[in-house]
């Protein structure tokens, strides 16, 4: 009797692990959770390896001609099967999936890429590869940053990083676009990005979320309705108004307490550019007490947590500074 080995499932942590574990070990069933950039970015590599006319897209509406194509076998080579928000799919559905993809080598020369929205859901499948990518919080941005300008060849300082992550969060699809343009613009004369380098890129943080930020602290609601209205598509505010006032309380707790800011470091703290601290947080926290800042600052949290738990970013936002008024 023949001995069979089945590999085992295969797990990483990150986009670029994954990727380089698809290249390797032709893999037929690729199985995904994360957020969407990095779920965007695995895409893009696999991708790479097909005709576009051979990649078929389903979402969790049209679950039964994905398990269709899933079964399909394409006589003029293969083809890469995606399915969105697989765990989104009936329960008939996802039965269906589960029992043909449980054997990975069914589905050759065809690959399936299943992606989830809960990655405890994803199947246990001996011969399958998986990411499940962790969350990425704003501590974990400097190192993404040095790791992606690493990747292009290019180098980065400690002053640009920061200045990036302030203007940018964990938007990291806005810190790979800048990112990018100062490269195309550097032509390869230059490899190190600098802070000088992204000063005229026109980072949406420092024009649009600092003024909300303000004008909540401030009482000024109208005015901050009206920022909100106007810069709100795409932007996940909360995170940042959330972020700052943070920082702000923060601030404002170490000045009520006499302490001398310079020798607590608290720019570093906050991984925040030293201009950025002393001429933009320092002065707000000086406008504000303690007490305002505490208040706003729970009234904050409580409409991030439901932002994050499903509920309409733009009706909450819109309600919070509404009832403020």
């Amino acid at each position: 009797m023949n001995n069979v080995i089945i590999k085992p499932m295969e797990i990483k942590e990150n986009v670029k692990g994954l990727l380089t574990a698809f290249k390797r070990g032709k893999y037929s069933l690729v199985q995904i959770s994360g957020d969407d950039f990095d779920v965007k970015e695995a895409l893009i590599g696999i991708k790479k390896d097909f005709d576009p006319e051979a990649i078929e897209v389903f979402f969790p509406d049209d679950a039964e001609e994905a398990v269709k194509n899933i079964r399909m076998k394409n006589l003029f080579g293969k083809r890469l099967i995606i399915v969105y928000n697989a765990d989104s799919v009936s329960n008939v559905f996802f039965k269906e999936i589960k029992e043909f993809v449980g054997d990975p080598d069914r589905l050759k020369p065809n690959i399936v890429v299943l992606i989830y929205q809960n990655n405890k859901k994803i199947l246990k499948i001996k011969g399958s590869l998986t990411g499940k990518f962790k969350t990425i919080y704003d501590s974990d941005i400097p190192d993404w940053i040095k790791s992606f300008v690493k990747g292009i060849g290019f180098s980065i300082t400690e002053e640009a990083v920061n200045l990036l992550q302030f203007s940018c969060g964990t938007n990291r699809e806005e810190i790979k676009k800048y990112l990018e343009r100062v490269v195309f613009a550097k032509e390869d004369k230059d490899k190190n990005i600098e802070e000088k380098d992204l000063r005229d890129i026109g980072f949406f943080r420092d024009d649009t979320i600092f003024k909300i930020t303000n004008s909540v602290l401030d009482g000024k609601y109208r005015e901050a309705l009206r920022y909100l209205l106007e810069y709100s598509e795409g932007v996940p505010l909360f995170h940042f108004i959330n972020r700052d006032i943070r920082c702000l309380l923060g601030i404002r707790a170490a000045m009520d307490e006499g302490d001398d800011l310079r020798s607590l470091n608290l720019n570093s703290k906050f991984n925040m550019h030293p201009y950025i601290f002393y001429k933009k947080y320092v002065p707000a926290a000086r406008r504000l007490s303690y007490e305002i800042l505490e208040g706003n600052y729970e009234k904050i949290m409580e409409t991030e947590y439901r932002v994050k738990n499903g509920w309409d970013e733009f009706g909450l936002n819109f309600n919070f500074l509404s009832q403020l008024q």
